[in-house]
């Protein structure tokens, strides 16, 4: 499910990149997926740098009941 969310948030990156180059131009436009891709980076990056972040099937596998 992440992996579907993940695919539909850069998709909406990349539509909107369309709508911010049309308007404001391509330099415009690059900043500001870059920016919007940082700003997911963020989320996934764990708090604590020994963490690691797991995939759905990890999960999965590790909480069998």
């Amino acid at each position: 499910m992440k992996q579907i969310n993940h695919r539909i948030f850069i998709a909406a990156i990349v539509v909107g990149g369309l709508f911010v180059g049309a308007v404001k131009g391509q330099d415009a436009r690059s900043r500001w997926i870059s920016k919007m891709k940082t700003r997911d980076e963020k989320k996934l990056k764990p708090e604590n740098p020994n963490e690691v972040i797991l995939d759905d099937y990890e999960i999965a596998s590790y909480h069998k009941n």
